[in-house]
């Protein structure tokens, strides 16, 4: 969505209000969710005496349980929440603006933190880009261009996000910070997180756990259609396994986990960082978590049954085979045969792994989040 006229207005006039250098501010998923590169980068400043870090959500249970934990948070759309904002001399986001309001970040250090290696296409080169009126264009271009900053997991992907941003800002190569709850656990990380999601690895009853990550689609189609799950559980109880589920936050799932003694549905709204730090295999689509799997060097079955669609909208920068180390599987048939290959061989694929490893990451360690921090003062002068 674009970008009211008002708000621009509002975004230009606070610019000369004096800023707190010290006060750093972090918002994710529409100001909706305590999760992603945001959630780990707040968490790592705690003890950072000289940075006063303070998380704003525009849900009251968000800010509740923060503050709960001792943390300090805000209502994005309370009266301290805008007076943080227009304080605030660092705002650090993983969306276009959405996580927080664009108008009392006039003026501050805006660090667009993301939320994936892009294989699909995304921002001003997705295709839906071109369907917003000019109007919303030029908001989206205006949010666009206030990124001081961008941060990369590699060099070699900066021609991608110039070319969705249409900007000419910093792309430091730091890594994301969630990745560091890849290789440990990460103080504070089940706050904010569902009571069902809390050590749901710790509840099953399986030698081996498999994560599924199906990707959103546009057209809102469910990709549980094209999964027979009375036939995966029986073939994961052969094996000794089990399935954990977790759908887009943009999906709306017709599954009933409580029909099956092997599979369980995660809530939306869940952080799967540190169910991934457990996981043996994971299964997955389109969805750039796969990128951050590959950091563990386990294995990754492809379940990509709409490729051919998918490859038309949104498309993808990079051609499909050349990115996805592992089975490929276009039927459910086929979805089975690549599950046997990652669970009996893991050590298949290794190879390819390693090289999209490599193409995908410039850093291979727990320390993003130390270099953003890094960055943010050494860049900034605060």
């Amino acid at each position: 969505m674009g970008v009211p006229g008002l708000s621009i207005l509002a975004h230009r006039l606070v610019h000369p209000l004096p800023r707190d250098e010290s006060l750093w501010v972090f918002g994710t998923r529409g100001g909706e969710a305590f999760e992603g590169n945001t959630k780990y980068l707040f968490l790592a400043l705690q003890e950072e005496e000289s940075i006063r870090p303070v998380w704003l959500s525009k849900r009251a249970a968000t800010v509740h349980e923060l503050r709960e934990n001792g943390f300090e948070a805000y209502r994005t759309d309370s009266l301290r929440g805008r007076l943080t904002m227009l304080r605030a001399g660092v705002v650090f986001v993983t969306g276009t603006m959405t996580d927080m309001a664009l108008w009392p970040t006039g003026g501050a250090r805006v660090v667009q933190l993301w939320h994936g290696v892009p294989l699909k296409r995304i921002a001003a080169d997705a295709p839906s880009f071109e369907e917003f009126s000019i109007r919303e264009r030029l908001g989206l271009s205006y949010t666009y261009r206030q990124f001081d900053a961008l941060t990369l997991t590699a060099a070699g992907l900066a021609d991608a996000f110039r070319s969705a941003f249409r900007i000419d800002s910093d792309l430091p190569v730091t890594g994301y910070p969630r990745n560091d709850a890849l290789f440990r656990e990460i103080p504070g990380e089940d706050v904010g997180q569902p009571e069902s999601a809390r050590g749901i690895h710790e509840d099953i009853d399986a030698e081996r756990l498999l994560v599924y990550l199906p990707t959103y689609r546009e057209d809102g189609s469910d990709p549980g259609e094209h999964v027979d799950f009375e036939r995966l559980d029986r073939f994961l109880a052969e094996r000794d396994a089990a399935l954990v589920v977790k759908l887009h936050p943009f999906s709306d799932p017709d599954f009933d986990p409580d029909r099956f003694d092997r599979i369980r549905l995660l809530p939306a709204g869940s952080d799967i960082y540190p169910l991934l730090r457990e996981t043996d295999a994971l299964v997955t689509d389109y969805s750039s978590v796969y990128f951050d799997f590959l950091l563990l060097d386990r294995p990754v079955a492809f379940y990509a049954y709409d490729r051919e669609r998918y490859e038309h909208r949104p498309g993808f920068y990079h051609a499909y085979e050349q990115l996805t180390p592992g089975p490929v599987a276009e039927t459910f048939d086929g979805l089975l045969d690549a599950l046997d290959l990652v669970l009996d061989s893991p050590e298949a694929h290794a190879d390819e792994r390693e090289r999209v490893r490599a193409w995908a990451f410039d850093h291979h360690d727990d320390r993003s989040a130390e270099r953003v921090r890094e960055y943010v003062r050494v860049r900034f002068g605060v």
